[in-house]
């Protein structure tokens, strides 16, 4: 058995190092490698139905629906007005408009489950008006990228409704559990900034101040995305909707204030609707082809072996995290977010559960390690999609980046130590 799981494991690290897209890679090597066992009829009907099962699934319909809201919210230009308010309420602060960036972001989070989304949306619409005051274009840029990734772990969160469908866990808990972690990553994001600029001014320069009525006026116009917020998020934790009953919802309501936002044209429907069904398509059939791989491995007995590996070393509860963080930061660095965590929850959830781990707890610190990896060269996807927007040299974004890396990964040990920071709301609210 050993030798077909060489090939099949060889054939796609091979495929995937060729610039072979990604889904193609993953499922053709699992076919190949489920035809070696099964033969090809039986292979064709296991691939049939796990396609089948993924496109049919109810929790992924919420996917396309938070898209669908993101995109909406982006194109109808709500988002660019929430950012310039944003920027009136964090005026005479130390960090000016690097301030704005991680509090529009995290507002940003809350209304769509895309890291790439925000960096992209923030930078389109921050950037410029960065550059135009002279701030200093390498932590600039940083803010946005790392804020950017705030926006799969603030709930709602694309990457928590794919883990909790493939670990078979609560979609609520998860976003429950996220949520403190992401706004504890914003504080420590804005407070390094201040910390920062307060020391070195030039970084910022030309900070404003507004008046208390002008701040006021501000803070009211972000009522459009208070209550989505309030109706996305109450909705799951009240327990009167799914996440994917929240998610129409959500986008139904992005459409209508998108409708009265007075620049409302049927291009923007059909902009939004175009990327919600591409995006959609690209996670649905990574996730389908990924997990064909993984049925493969699954037959091949390779997650039973790596549990009695585990199980006969003995290994403690801090070795097996510290191997699941630094086998996440070496994928995080060459495979996207969302075929790394299809391939490798299959393994790593059994392994914690014998270990006494939360799988709830567990899905917030893969979603952190996913975070690490849209910021690690040479696969950093927030790298590449910030780049492309400003058009600025690649090296100033990830010198931008490099510090914020740190307080992930500071999070990530927070966790570790202090497992309570991701599990109070989830039991306080919905118990277990």
């Amino acid at each position: 058995m050993t030798g077909p799981i060489i090939i099949t494991l060889l054939m796609t690290i091979a495929l995937l190092a060729a610039g072979v897209w990604v889904g193609v890679g993953l499922g053709l090597s699992g076919l190949i490698g489920l035809t070696q066992m099964l033969g090809v009829e039986r292979s064709l009907e296991i691939a049939g139905k796990i396609v089948w099962e993924q496109n049919t699934n109810f929790v992924l319909l919420a996917i396309p629906m938070f898209i669908f809201m993101g995109e909406l919210l982006f194109h109808s230009g709500i988002m660019s007005k929430v950012y310039l308010r944003t920027a009136t309420l964090v005026t005479g602060i130390p960090g000016g408009l690097l301030q704005a960036n991680i509090f529009a972001c995290t507002i940003f989070a809350a209304c769509s489950g895309s890291s790439v989304a925000s960096a992209a949306t923030i930078g389109s619409v921050g950037f410029p008006e960065i550059s135009k005051r002279g701030y200093n274009k390498p932590i600039a840029l940083g803010s946005i990228a790392a804020g950017g990734t705030l926006g799969i772990l603030i709930p709602p969160s694309i990457i928590f409704i794919i883990y909790g469908s493939l670990s078979d866990t609560s979609v609520g808990k998860l976003f429950l559990a996220g949520l403190v972690p992401g706004l504890l990553l914003a504080c420590l994001f804005s407070l390094y900034i201040g910390i920062r600029c307060t020391a070195d001014p030039r970084l910022a320069p030309g900070v404003e101040r507004c008046s208390f009525g002008k701040r006021l006026r501000a803070l009211a116009g972000l009522w459009q995305m208070v209550l989505l917020v309030f109706v996305v998020l109450g909705g799951i934790y009240a327990g009167v909707a799914s996440p994917t009953e929240v998610a129409a919802l959500g986008a139904s309501m992005a459409l209508l204030f998108a409708i009265t936002s007075g620049h409302f044209k049927f291009e923007i429907l059909w902009h939004a609707g175009l990327a919600a069904v591409r995006q959609t398509s690209m996670i649905l059939f990574i996730i389908f082809t990924a997990k064909i791989l993984s049925m493969t491995l699954i037959y091949f007995r390779v997650p039973a072996v790596v549990v009695a590996w585990v199980e006969s070393h003995d290994m403690s509860a801090a070795h097996i995290f510290l191997m699941v963080v630094a086998i996440y930061l070496i994928l995080g660095m060459f495979i996207e977010g969302i075929a790394m965590m299809v391939l490798t929850v299959p393994f790593i959830v059994p392994i914690m559960t014998t270990m006494n781990m939360d799988p709830i707890w567990m899905g917030v610190v893969i979603c952190i390690l996913i975070e690490l990896g849209l910021l690690t060269p040479p696969v950093g996807l927030n790298l590449f999609v910030l780049q492309g927007v400003t058009k600025e040299p690649i090296r100033d974004v990830i010198v931008g980046t490099m510090p914020f890396i740190c307080f992930q990964l500071l999070a990530i040990a927070a966790l570790y130590f202090w497992p309570d920071i991701a599990m109070f709301l989830p039991r306080a609210v919905m118990g277990g």
